[in-house]
């Protein structure tokens, strides 16, 4: 399988299993390689680079191993054959050749053994950046744990996932600039987020038109978006029953009443916490926008938007 990793941070040919093992497990690829075979331990070879928020690696054992993974729940990462077989030995027996790949969700445990000609690429991708880009994007982000299609997939040899992934590993990261990375890294993101299946639902904007109820809390919400709004508040608006309007938004958008409301006050303090020059603290917004357990306003703006808001208001302030 031909993708050029040209442009690298390190390399190391020719070394012992055990200085890749340490590598690796340094930088949070995984946390151990296990040796099936002592009489090659000097074969290995790796390449490594950061690449913006993303990071690639590349490795060859020259020696059968296993490997068996960290829950990791701050990161996604993709695992691409480009010679040789992978047995994952995890909950569904997966078996990886040449020009395959899978996706490690975060928090997902498991353990492969890999042939002595395998030579691997992994990308590593935090789960923050994914969420953030998502967002930009225009994708609803679902509850629950981040997931993706688990099960094996030919990797795409022509198109603009190939292109686009070639292509960073060809650049010297060092001779572009923060926000080049960035964009790239946004990217890739887009690209897999488009062609393989995952919880992120396709969101606003939307050829979908709105239903008239749902017009009607959008429009009563972001017109009194710092005021506490029930669920029956906004049945007593619609007309309906407190049962009608969570079968109504459960079908329209997914959320309950209280998710929606959350989720549209999330988005107005996103904005005003971006772009509002006047904003001194993450405190002021969240109380202004109801949010008075600031430890849940974090983490929930964070499952939203994709990063902490303490980052947008320190971005948005450059």
């Amino acid at each position: 399988m031909m993708l050029d990793f040209s442009a690298y941070d390190l390399q190391f040919i020719g070394v012992s299993t055990q200085t890749i093992t340490n590598f690796v497990s340094k930088n949070t690829f995984c946390d151990s390689l296990f040796l099936q075979n002592f009489s090659q331990m000097n074969m290995a070879a790796l390449r490594f680079k950061a690449f913006g928020p993303l990071s690639f690696l590349e490795y060859e054992a020259g020696v059968p191993i296993s490997r068996s993974s960290f829950k990791a729940s701050d990161a996604l990462f993709i695992h691409i054959i480009l010679a040789g077989e992978s047995r994952e030995q995890g909950l569904s027996g997966r078996i990886l050749r040449t020009g395959d790949f899978i996706f490690i969700m975060p928090n997902d445990p498991f353990l492969s053994s890999d042939s002595l000609d395998c030579k691997k690429l992994i990308i590593k991708i935090p789960t923050d950046f994914l969420h953030q880009t998502a967002h930009e994007f225009g994708y609803l982000l679902s509850t629950g744990a981040m997931l993706f299609d688990s099960k094996v997939h030919p990797f795409p040899m022509i198109g603009p996932l190939f292109n686009l992934l070639n292509d960073m590993l060809q650049q010297d990261s060092t001779m572009l600039g923060e926000p080049a990375l960035v964009y790239y890294g946004k990217l890739l993101n887009s690209a897999i987020l488009t062609l393989f299946r995952h919880h992120f639902d396709q969101g606003m904007p939307s050829k979908k038109p709105l239903h008239r109820h749902v017009k009607q809390i959008l429009l009563y919400v972001q017109d009194n978006i710092t005021a506490d709004i029930t669920v029956d508040v906004l049945a007593g608006l619609c007309q309906i029953s407190r049962k009608s309007l969570y079968n109504l938004l459960e079908r329209e958008v997914g959320l309950t009443p209280s998710s929606y409301v959350r989720r549209l006050k999330l988005e107005k303090a996103h904005s005003e916490l971006k772009s509002n020059e006047r904003v001194k603290n993450v405190t002021q917004v969240a109380l202004k926008y109801g949010f008075t357990n600031l430890g849940r306003f974090s983490a929930q703006y964070r499952e939203q938007i994709g990063e902490l808001p303490s980052q947008t208001l320190r971005d948005g302030s450059q």
